[in-house]
């Protein structure tokens, strides 16, 4: 069996996985990211586990998924994502030295939704397929000739980043992301897609609208807030359904793919995927080059980074293609 986890900015996932996929023993444990022990603490958070699930079972290795620019060579976590004392750590190093030498694996979390599609899911049949996952924040992976492509700096698929509507005057006042915190970079930096379609800055969004903290804003109460007829709501949250239909038309201009899949949690909602392709109906009216746009939804959804971390650590150390 294998330990794997889904590391995300709100909870630790994990679950022992056999080499087909099945899962079974699925936990999860809040993410500790402000953690003044930083880097240590989450490998002791790790490590717990580990220790539990040991007893259970013999575990072959460890496969992750978590946010930042991972090395997958050579272990290490470059950014940290949305858990920022992970910068620069040798976290495959760390972690197999806790567990006893087991082997570590780690891909970055956008990565391993688009490789659980492209071994088992929506993408098994695709040469060229792109992935957004929009979560806490946007992630995504890109698959070119049935291989992840990562990119010279490891960036590729990381759409947090990507630029919708900027102004020039915007332009002369942008600030600095890794010098402010979430909600001041939706605040300052409006114009990225992580501010415009994750759904961090919807509810934060909803939580202006509606008078709340942001941590009081949950979700399902924006849908619930949109099926009573709040019209604020309802033009932030198709705002946002317009955004990623923006971004799924240049990721088909720029790669085209076979198909361009959508995951995360905010797609497990009824309503999110139909509006993305609403738009996306809509712009395709341009040009015919439209035309061959495929856009599905992710098939594992909730599960698709544990699936994806396995299929990275098979192909590291058992030489599955």
């Amino acid at each position: 069996m294998y330990l794997v986890f889904d590391v995300g900015a709100t909870f630790i996932k994990y679950a022992l996985m056999d080499d087909e996929g099945n899962i079974s023993g699925k936990g999860k444990t809040p993410t500790d990211r402000y953690a003044e022990a930083g880097t240590p603490a989450f490998v002791a958070q790790i490590k717990k586990v580990y220790d539990e699930k040991v007893l259970d079972c013999d575990i072959t290795g460890i496969a992750m998924g978590l946010p930042g620019q991972i090395d997958v060579e050579r272990g290490i976590v470059y950014g940290g994502g949305g858990i920022k004392y992970l910068d620069g750590a040798h976290l495959g190093d760390l972690i197999s030295e806790a567990c006893g030498g087991v082997s570590v694996a780690l891909e970055n979390d956008g990565k391993c939704a688009a490789l659980a599609e492209l071994w088992l899911g929506n993408a098994s049949t695709a040469t060229n397929a792109a992935v957004v996952v929009v979560g806490t924040g946007i992630g995504g992976g890109i698959i070119i000739d049935r291989k992840i492509h990562r990119g010279k700096r490891l960036l590729a698929g990381e759409l947090s980043y990507a630029l919708m509507n900027m102004t020039r005057e915007e332009a002369d006042n942008v600030r600095c992301c890794e010098e402010l915190t979430v909600e001041e970079t939706f605040e300052y930096n409006p114009f990225m897609v992580t501010s415009t379609c994750t759904a961090s800055s919807i509810t934060y969004k909803a939580s202006k609208i509606m008078h709340m903290k942001p941590e009081e804003v949950t979700g399902e109460m924006v849908y619930q807030w949109i099926d009573e007829g709040n019209q604020e709501i309802i033009d932030m949250v198709e705002d946002s359904y317009f955004s990623i239909a923006k971004l799924c038309c240049n990721l088909y201009m720029t790669i085209d793919p076979d198909v361009i899949l959508i995951g995360g949690g905010m797609s497990a909602n009824p309503n999110f995927v139909p509006g993305v392709k609403k738009y996306v109906d809509k712009i395709r009216k341009i040009t015919k080059t439209y035309d061959g746009m495929v856009i599905d939804t992710c098939k594992f959804r909730n599960d698709s980074n544990l699936l994806g971390a396995l299929y990275n650590y098979k192909q590291k150390y058992e030489g599955v293609k």
